[in-house]
């Protein structure tokens, strides 16, 4: 059921991005100005071409990146429940984009002070809450095997801060490749 949910959320904001980006009519080309107005309020640095009427990718890379992890175990059709990593799948674009990314961006910017070296805007105090954030969680709710999850989420720690791509969709997809990875 979750699966359908982020497809119909992902088709909705697919459907609202194509309205607020051509207008075809005055009716509609009210709305197309009413959403990029509001739109406009939440862009980055890497929708600046929506701005101007462009394509704005984030919030669809946010849905997708939180969904693809759990699509690719109903597509794999994966049963191993007795491994843990196997039970981690579904949730590694949650854990990594909704607390991991989240806490990291939130202590980067507010006690941030060291950046990483090769000239990134992350800092190893952001990177630093990024991993603590998810280990903790997954010690906190019984995850077991520390050695194989602290490996998986410290690689895409390393990853997010190296990385000047949208991590809304890298992030999770080098999160459920690794857990694939050490599952097997």
């Amino acid at each position: 059921m979750m699966a359908l949910s982020y497809a119909i959320a992902t088709t909705l904001l697919m459907i609202l991005e194509i309205v607020r980006c051509y207008s075809f009519g005055e009716e509609r080309g009210s709305i197309s100005l009413s959403l990029n107005s509001f739109y406009a309020i939440f862009l980055d640095e890497k929708d600046s071409l929506a701005a101007d009427g462009g394509l704005a990718i984030t919030h669809l890379t946010l849905i997708v990146g939180c969904a693809m992890p759990l699509w690719v175990t109903q597509i794999v059709n994966v049963t191993d429940e007795s491994n843990l990593l196997v039970r981690l799948l579904p949730f590694v674009g949650v854990l990594v984009l909704g607390i991991g990314d989240s806490a990291g961006a939130i202590a980067g910017i507010k006690f941030g002070s060291h950046p990483w070296p090769g000239g990134s805007s992350r800092t190893l105090e952001g990177s630093l809450c990024m991993f603590v954030s998810m280990f903790a969680l997954l010690y906190l709710v019984g995850f077991d095997d520390l050695f194989k999850v602290g490996t998986v989420l410290a690689i895409v720690t390393l990853f997010e801060a190296s990385t000047s791509q949208i991590d809304n969709l890298c992030l999770p997809l080098a999160g459920t490749s690794l857990v694939v990875l050490f599952a097997a």
